[in-house]
């Protein structure tokens, strides 16, 4: 069958409860306080996650059709545009997990989240450290086929971009891309993967970067 580009390059869909990424949710689980705005929540699945580990979270999105699934997940929500409706220092963290790189108007989403955060933001982004180089040995890894992306971060960038709002800023890259995934769920697969875990050889291509950013 003839396929298009549609096929292939689509804009992210938000994640579902239950099909969420778990690495987000400990992620937000080490760093953020009691309280916590998730900006983008989307279908609200991480703000549900982070509630059933016992904190007081809270979603704001720009799309209704994405609260209303967010709400029936008993998530309170509120639809926002650039400016949040909250006064400042409203909540201990402020999350933006995948939102970043789809919004035009970064600045703009930094300094509110700033604004409205007393302990830390928490921010993760797909990584594009070593594009260049997977992309002239013809690969690429599936997140960077979403077609809404408008900016792609590298460590530094990123730094860069959360530095003059915050305090102390720290970056680690996360969710490696281990090349014994390609050889299926066979003997070779399980001896790479022992390798990799027992550290004799470290992964060279990270697909995020998780940044804690706290409040100055």
């Amino acid at each position: 069958m003839l396929r298009t580009r549609d096929d292939f390059y689509q804009p992210g869909m938000p994640a579902r409860h239950g099909e969420h990424y778990k690495a987000l949710v400990r992620f937000g689980r080490k760093h953020a306080g009691q309280t916590v705005l998730d900006i983008g929540c989307g279908f609200g699945a991480y703000g549900k996650a982070l509630m059933s580990e016992g904190l007081n979270c809270f979603g704001c999105d720009i799309n209704l059709d994405y609260l209303r699934s967010a709400v029936t997940e008993g998530l309170p929500v509120t639809v926002v545009d650039s400016v949040l409706p909250f006064r400042d220092r409203s909540f201990d963290t402020v999350l933006l997990f995948e939102v970043i790189e789809h919004v035009p108007n970064i600045e703009r989403v930094i300094e509110e989240a700033f604004r409205v955060a007393r302990k830390n933001v928490l921010i993760t982004v797909p990584n594009s450290e070593g594009i260049d180089l997977m992309k002239s040995n013809d690969v690429t890894y599936a997140h960077m086929l979403s077609s809404d992306h408008v900016h792609f971060f590298d460590a530094a960038s990123l730094e860069s971009l959360l530095k003059p709002h915050a305090g102390d800023v720290i970056i680690e890259r996360g969710d490696p891309i281990l090349p014994f995934w390609f050889l299926g769920r066979s003997l070779p697969f399980y001896f790479m993967k022992a390798v990799y875990l027992a550290g004799l050889l470290k992964p060279r291509f990270f697909s995020r970067l998780y940044a804690v950013a706290s409040v100055r």
